[in-house]
């Protein structure tokens, strides 16, 4: 019966191949290699009832080029996705040089501020701060500082004991800016915190913030010997962690956060592990983007945010 309908099938090919032209003759023979008569027979009638015509005033497409993932959101492109890119490896490689991440309300005041200083010594630091952050010099005298680690060190040299003075110090504007610095001084304290203050505006990053007042999700970091574990809480909660963080969640804007430090709880570690953790840890975006999901239907799932 299957030969029977194959050769009609034929047939009628074969007497339809006499009124073709030799290009569409050369189509036709080209599709027979890979599909059944029949199915080629369709293809061919399809194609009769298109005319040229229909093609003359067609307008392009005015989007030159789009997503070639539409059929599979879990792959990423860096054109349409902007994936954000986490390369530092330590705290200090957060440094954002003339293209910061300014929260709402922020402008710079690099053009202002160029040539316009009286010369002094404050002045010019200031200067070289407003270019090498973008930061407006009104917004960087009203960030909030807070001196963590303050000591005298001693560097055994073949001439004998250098002594000199280290400080750490972090500064944020409360809205999710936080940064970090430390710096040393051989003669004045205050001159080693002076540094560490302008090293830790340079060094400010955006810290993602739910609900402007804590972060996302539970976070577990290990920084050298020190394990911190940082927790996300409702409202009012508070702050009930080490002393070292209640101070770098004050200057990121951080209210309600739960936190403990494991192992290793020497100061410097905690400080640059839970900085770590805070620059760098996934948003909500970055999670959408990961399984393929809407930013909407994760907010309300999995942080209960209307």
């Amino acid at each position: 019966m299957f030969k029977r309908l194959f050769s009609t099938s034929r047939s009628l090919l074969k007497a339809q191949t006499s009124s073709l032209d030799p290009k569409k003759l050369k189509h036709m023979q080209y599709l027979l290699q890979y599909y059944d008569p029949k199915v080629v027979e369709s293809i061919m009638l399809a194609e009769s009832s298109i005319k040229k015509e229909h093609f003359d005033n067609k307008k392009l497409a005015t989007v030159p080029f789009g997503p070639h993932y539409l059929d599979d959101l879990t792959q990423k492109d860096a054109y349409f996705d902007h994936v954000p890119e986490k390369s530092f490896t330590d705290y200090l490689g957060m440094r954002q040089l003339n293209k910061p991440d300014l929260p709402p309300g922020v402008k710079g005041d690099v053009d202002r501020f160029m040539g316009d200083y009286d010369g002094n010594e404050m002045s010019m630091v200031m200067q070289d701060l407003v270019l090498s952050t973008g930061f407006s010099e009104d917004y960087i005298s009203k960030l909030r500082s807070k001196t963590l680690i303050l000591k005298s060190v001693r560097n055994q040299t073949s001439k004998g004991k250098i002594s000199s003075f280290y400080a750490l110090v972090c500064v944020g504007d409360g809205n999710g800016m936080l940064g970090v610095g430390e710096a040393k001084d051989r003669e004045d304290n205050v001159m080693a915190v002076f540094k560490a203050h302008w090293q830790a505006v340079k060094n400010m990053a955006k810290v993602p913030l739910h609900e402007n007042r804590t972060i996302y999700g539970n976070i577990e970091h290990k920084y050298v010997s020190t394990v911190v574990h940082l927790r996300s809480a409702p409202p009012g909660f508070g702050l009930k962690c080490n002393p070292v963080i209640f101070e770098l969640a004050r200057c990121a804007g951080i209210k309600d956060l739960g936190a403990k430090v494991y192992r290793s709880r020497n100061k410097m570690n905690v400080v640059k592990c839970v900085t770590e953790a805070l620059v760098g840890q996934r948003t909500i975006s970055d999670i959408a983007l990961e399984r393929g999901k809407k930013v909407v239907d994760l907010r309300g799932m999995y942080y209960s945010a209307s």
